[in-house]
């Protein structure tokens, strides 16, 4: 079914927001240190708000759904109950391994350099993995903004806010692991995404059924990011602006259906 012109527009606008986001990210970044913590803990605290209160409890609404998308097959019905959440522990994997083998490899090389960790990047075929299952996900994201626009509203100014601090944050983790790769290459492919996932939503309209199962892909994502790089580790991170970040969008979120 053809989506609806003002959806498909809207649509747009937030994947151009998201390109911006990749484009300039490095730039945006190029704050004093003391700019970048605060940067990097309120987002953690935005992220974290919009996995546990949003995307969470969005994706329990999926059983129906799935049921419709397995063709109500009786052995994979037994395992609907947590099959979604294995979707979304599937992509919190996905990424944490990709994390394990981009600080293997510039662990390796810095030792084979006699480099300090800092000054080193991954392996140009861990940047080539990396940043197509990045590239993945910031597709899908986008893929998924019609159903998020029809089903949230207003809280698609939410969404995109949540999201554009989660790919700021997550295109700063690609930077620090391939330097001059992701800067030269990287965020250009990645601009490239949210316009490719915004055509497939226009070509090939989603079932609610397969958008709850991406949104369960991002969930897994966005929460191994959170773990990683949002929550402020000790003596890194400013504890304050995580939790004001955490509070302010907590509170919208719990608000925005009295909006309504």
């Amino acid at each position: 079914m053809a989506l609806e012109f003002s959806i498909v527009i809207l649509a747009l606008i937030v994947a151009l927001v998201f390109v911006f986001i990749h484009l300039s990210s490095p730039r945006i970044y190029g704050f004093s240190e003391h700019h970048k913590k605060g940067i990097l803990s309120f987002s953690g605290g935005i992220a974290a708000a919009y996995v546990f209160l949003d995307l969470l409890p969005v994706i329990q609404k999926a059983d129906p759904y799935l049921h419709i998308l397995f063709n109500n097959n009786f052995f994979l019905i037994l395992f609907l109950e947590k099959a979604i959440y294995g979707v979304a522990f599937l992509g919190f994997v996905t990424f944490f391994i990709l994390e394990y083998v981009a600080l293997n490899s510039r662990e390796k090389r810095s030792k084979k350099n006699m480099k300090e960790m800092e000054d080193t990047s991954a392996s140009r075929n861990v940047f080539y993995v990396h940043l197509g299952l990045t590239a993945l996900v910031s597709m899908i994201i986008c893929y998924s903004i019609p159903f998020e626009i029809k089903n949230t509203g207003l809280g698609i100014v939410l969404y995109t806010i949540a999201l554009s601090l989660h790919f700021f944050t997550s295109d700063h983790a690609m930077e620090e692991h391939y330097q001059s790769l992701y800067v030269k290459y990287g965020r250009y492919a990645l601009a490239f995404m949210p316009l490719i996932g915004w055509g497939l939503s226009l070509l090939f309209p989603e079932r609610e059924s397969e958008a709850y199962v991406l949104l369960a892909f991002i969930a897994g994502a966005v929460l191994f990011n959170v773990i990683k790089d949002e929550i402020p580790r000790l003596g890194t991170g400013k504890p304050v602006f995580f939790f004001l970040g955490a509070t302010l969008y907590s509170i919208i979120l719990l608000l925005l259906p009295w909006i309504r």
